[in-house]
């Protein structure tokens, strides 16, 4: 951009972008960093007031405004005062595979968030008759909750348009959040208290452990080649060989009832159970290891105005837990839960920070990361009316450096969970997925039906 072009008003990438941006910029195929995304209404929608909606949220949702340009060779981003969408495409489909092909298609298209396309949109119709809002976001503007943001105001923006009533409270910009990240870089004190933290964190219980969903032989195999008989961490993260699949597994309503009813009674997060199903599956398939490290995406939405904003603010927390075999599911729910909550106190610390300290400590290559899977609850509560049901779907971008990355969410339509694994077949098969769905599933369901139960004995019911 030339000088005489740059906007008066522009900022540098806070922490969440940068994590994603690193993400790009050391990968060669560039659509791994992109959200590919869609609902399905089960209701046929007037097309051209739900694009007069779309246009209205995008007025209402300014990370949809977002641009970027490069300046002294650093990211900067700006906020356009206004963009108008002219030609959104309208598709409509004859059969559920002609749909599918044709939105994986373009979630495996890359984003050129460098060259003005932050987004894309696409209207459709379902074989049914139901209307679809498909949406594709780089990860520069948008994480998961974000996305459920932008369904969400918009169906209630199309809601008051076709009842004639006024528009729903506007959404907080996402340029408060953006002004409130700089603002802690500049907060030295606080900074520096976060940081001693981390370190702290990373010093007082060791190198953590690998704990791959595949089981050990790709470390067994990586310590025969480093001749290095104790590696813990293999290299596992590849920016060149990063072709990824994606599988849907969904959890009927009865087991999911279950979950959702006994987090309410312990006012615990879904987010934690799953955690210590999976933890608990990755543990015992590797060496029954104590010690396993993965990495839930914590949205820092925790206001009702962060709550009601657009934009990227998710970092990853980095949960080391140690959970040993005579500790009772209760017990290690209560420490996964406490770890979390600890975590999350100093989650505007820059996830980057974290790794490259992480990095310093046990010397570890930019190829090699601790955690075996990242992870996300979504929890997708959108605006119903009566007789109304909503399908989420996610799609493949097809491309991702890390072994596995996850996400769950609430079935609005039966009160069910759907999971969703998005993983590296060269180093991850289709059976590691199964194995770890349906252990993940028993773990959280024996627990619940005998909290008393130990750790140990549950790895004993699924290894």
């Amino acid at each position: 951009m030339r000088k005489r072009d740059i906007p008066a008003v522009h900022y540098p990438l806070i922490s969440s972008q940068q994590t994603m941006y690193y993400m790009i910029k050391f990968s060669i195929h560039k659509s791994v960093m992109q959200i590919p995304t869609s609902i399905t209404v089960n209701q046929k929608l007037d097309m051209d007031l739900l694009k007069k909606a779309v246009n209205i949220e995008i007025a209402r949702n300014d990370c949809m405004r977002l641009r970027f340009f490069k300046l002294d060779k650093e990211i900067r981003q700006h906020f356009l005062p206004k963009v108008v969408l002219n030609d959104i495409p309208v598709k409509h489909f004859a059969t559920k595979e002609e749909m599918q092909s044709c939105l994986e298609a373009d979630a495996q298209k890359p984003v050129r968030w460098l060259k003005d396309e932050i987004f894309r949109i696409i209207l459709f119709t379902t074989p049914e008759g139901h209307t679809g809002v498909y949406l594709n976001a780089s990860h520069i503007i948008m994480d998961a909750l974000a996305c459920g943001v932008f369904y969400g105001d918009l169906l209630a923006v199309y809601n008051a348009l076709s009842k004639g009533e006024e528009l729903p409270e506007p959404l907080y910009p996402y340029e408060d959040a953006i002004k409130a990240d700089i603002a802690y870089l500049a907060d030295t004190a606080r900074y520096e208290k976060d940081k001693k933290f981390y370190y702290d964190y990373w010093t007082q219980n060791g190198e953590p452990f690998y704990a791959g969903i595949h089981g050990p032989a790709f470390l067994e195999k990586m310590r025969k080649k480093t001749k290095n008989p104790d590696l813990r961490v293999p290299a596992a993260y590849d920016m060149i060989h990063d072709k990824c699949e994606i599988v849907r597994y969904h959890v009927e309503p009865v087991q999911a009832k279950k979950i959702f009813d006994f987090c309410m009674e312990t006012k615990n997060a879904p987010e934690n159970l799953v955690m210590l199903g999976m933890r608990t599956h990755a543990s015992a398939i590797n060496y029954r290891t104590p010690d396993t490290l993965m990495l839930p995406l914590c949205s820092r939405r925790v206001t009702y105005k962060t709550k009601r904003m657009g934009g990227c603010l998710a970092q990853p927390l980095q949960v080391h837990s140690i959970i040993e075999e005579d500790k009772t599911f209760r017990e290690a729910l209560a420490y996964m839960f406490s770890l979390r909550t600890q975590l999350y106190r100093h989650s505007n610390f820059p996830y980057m920070h974290t790794r490259v300290m992480q990095q310093k400590i046990f010397n570890f290559k930019t190829s090699q990361g601790p955690s075996f899977m990242m992870y996300t609850w979504l929890p997708l509560y959108l605006p119903l009316d009566d007789g109304i049901k909503i399908e989420f779907a996610g799609y493949n971008p097809g491309r991702y450096i890390m072994p596995l990355y996850a996400f769950s969410l609430p079935t609005q339509s039966d009160g069910g969970m759907d999971f969703y694994y998005m993983y590296r077949p060269n180093l991850i098969s289709a059976e590691n997925i199964d194995a770890l769905h349906k252990n993940c599933v028993r773990v959280m369901v024996e627990g619940i039906e005998n909290p008393d139960i130990t750790i140990g004995e549950l790895m004993d019911r699924i290894s």
